[in-house]
């Protein structure tokens, strides 16, 4: 049975340091898979627990993680295989976007760090 709203509010409150230790070393994408996090919760919790420059450090932080990652990815797959070479970077997350460009923001975003299967 899954936790209700205010246990989880509570055990994100307990694990508040962890959690924020976890992102400033190992970056947003392990934090959310390390936590079992949806993106909407993460989001959340940076926006009450840390500052907008920090917010900004940590998603530049995750993206560079997540190039080198698709580098290591590219190097063990063939030009064919790899059909995504013309995408642009993701953007990171902005605060002044409109709330609808965010929550689309965080669908694109969640579904680009699925671990795919």
């Amino acid at each position: 049975m899954a936790p209700n709203n205010r246990e989880q509010h509570q055990y994100y409150e307990e694990q508040k340091e962890q959690i924020l230790a976890d992102l400033r070393s190992i970056g947003r994408p392990a934090t959310r898979k390390k936590w079992n996090l949806t993106s909407s919760t993460i989001h959340q919790l940076e926006s009450r627990w840390i500052t907008p420059q920090e917010m900004k450090e940590i998603t530049v932080q995750s993206q560079k993680e997540r190039r080198a990652g698709d580098r290591k990815q590219k190097s063990s797959t063939t030009q064919e295989e790899n059909t995504h070479d013309h995408l642009p970077l993701f953007p990171e997350f902005s605060n002044e976007w409109g709330e609808p460009v965010q929550l689309k923001w965080l669908e694109v975003y969640e579904q680009l760090t699925k671990p795919t299967t």
